[in-house]
Formats: structure tokens, sequence, C-alpha cells
């Protein structure tokens, strides 16, 4: 794609047309998985890392200025994303290593009790998946921080980190979200008053 086309494409974007969008997504989607494919040995966290590469480009669209071609911009992206998500990664492997060697009063504390009531154990399997289906009806950012917060149970920095936005927004998407999903629960009937 030329250059002209891109800056043609980013302009009609912010101009609030998606499918400009949408165009140098399916342009640049296959370059960009090649790119973090190669930096991962996992085909789900590389389309993962590609949908958050294009969210962060899609939501950071206006700092583009067409100094470098679209596509080596979309590349930076991608690779600060990969280098966020194996800091993350690190990060929770170290916890996983204290959790593994700490004695066995404290391990108490994460590992699920035995004597869980099965029908318990059913019941919030039931509403975690209930609201997996949720959080996937939820517009692209707040699917995001809803995953990172409440699947990943990342902090409100790390997820700063993560997205490359302030922690007001971070809070206000998680506020905004939550309040999708009561809406949408309690209209399924999922949720009483």
């Amino acid at each position: 794609m030329s250059r002209i086309k891109e800056k043609e494409l980013v302009r009609r974007t912010l101009d609030g047309d998606r499918d400009a969008f949408g165009s140098l997504f399916r342009t640049y989607q296959p370059r960009i998985y090649a790119a973090v494919r190669g930096r991962t040995c996992n085909r789900d966290d590389a389309e993962d890392l590609v949908q958050v590469t294009f969210m962060r480009a899609f939501l950071g669209l206006a700092g583009f200025r067409g100094e470098a071609a679209f596509s080596t911009w979309l590349t930076q992206i991608a690779i600060h994303v990969c280098t966020t998500h194996f800091r993350a990664q690190r990060a929770r492997q170290a916890r996983k290593c204290v959790v593994a060697g700490a004695g066995p009063e404290l391990r108490e504390m994460w590992e699920p009790a035995c004597g869980e009531d099965p029908e318990e154990v059913l019941d919030r399997k039931e509403k975690r998946d209930l609201l997996i289906q949720g959080i996937r009806g939820l517009p692209t950012p707040y699917r995001e921080v809803m995953r990172l917060r409440y699947v990943e149970e990342r902090s409100y920095l790390e997820i700063t980190e993560e997205l490359q936005v302030p922690i007001g927004t971070v809070k206000s998407w998680l506020y905004r979200a939550r309040a999708q999903l009561k809406e949408a629960f309690e209209a399924s009937g999922v949720m009483g008053d």
C-alpha cells in the first residue's frame, strides 16, 4: 500500500470512518501477526497481541505523523506490546514461584479448599462463563480492560502500562464496562433488580 493511500485511510479513520481502519487492519494484520509470532511460541498469545497492537494503534492514531510508513509505526507498536507482555509474564511467573516456595500455611490461602460444595463450584463456573460471554460483547477497549483486570487480575498500574492510557481512563472504562454488563444481565433476566 502506498504512503499516500495509508495517509488517506488514517485521515478517514480519524474522521470516523471505521471501514478505513478495517482496510488498514486487513492490509497489515498478516505482517503484524508474523512479527509477533516470531517473538512468541504461543499462537493464542500472538493473536491476542495482534489485537492489542491494533487497538493501541486505533486509540493512538492521532499521534501518527506520517514521517515513517504506517507499517513501520504499527510494527513499533507491536514490538512494544510484546515487550510489555513478556515483562508482565515474567512478573506473574515470579509471583508463582513465590507461592510455590511458600510454606503450607501460606499456600492454603491460594489453593482451593478440599471440602468445597460441588454445587457452589458449578454455580461459580456458570457465573464466570456468563461473565466471559458478556465481556465478549463489550466494545474493544472495555473488553480489553475487563480481561486485564478480572481475568488476568492485573493491577491498575499494570493495565495503564499495557494499554498506554492514563489511570483515570482505565477506571472510567472499567466503570462503563461494568455498567453495560449489569444492564445486559438485567435485560436478559440473569440478574434481578
